[in-house]
């Protein structure tokens, strides 16, 4: 397939926090598109697997978590639909 035309961009600021990895963030004041967020899991003893919006900072190379509402949802299909597809592989 080829792509036309992208549909229009997306992008939100973020601090580096490390919040949801340990903290350790550096607090550069980031602006992270799309193409910056993937899916990271935790899985607890009873196999319950949480997954969980994330960026690495390009400063401190310090992961942070971006809370799901902030996420659009076509965004969030897209990165569950990506990783299904390296499942299935």
């Amino acid at each position: 397939m080829k792509v036309l035309q992208e549909g229009p961009g997306w992008s939100i600021k973020q601090k580096c926090t490390g919040i949801g990895n340990g903290g350790g963030g550096c607090g550069a004041l980031l602006e992270v598109e799309r193409g910056d967020i993937y899916l990271t899991s935790s899985t607890d003893l009873s196999g319950e697997t949480d997954y969980y919006f994330t960026f690495r900072c390009p400063c401190c190379d310090i992961e942070t978590d971006v809370p799901e509402k902030d996420i659009p949802t076509i965004i969030k299909r897209n990165l569950f639909d990506q990783k299904r597809m390296r499942l299935s592989r």
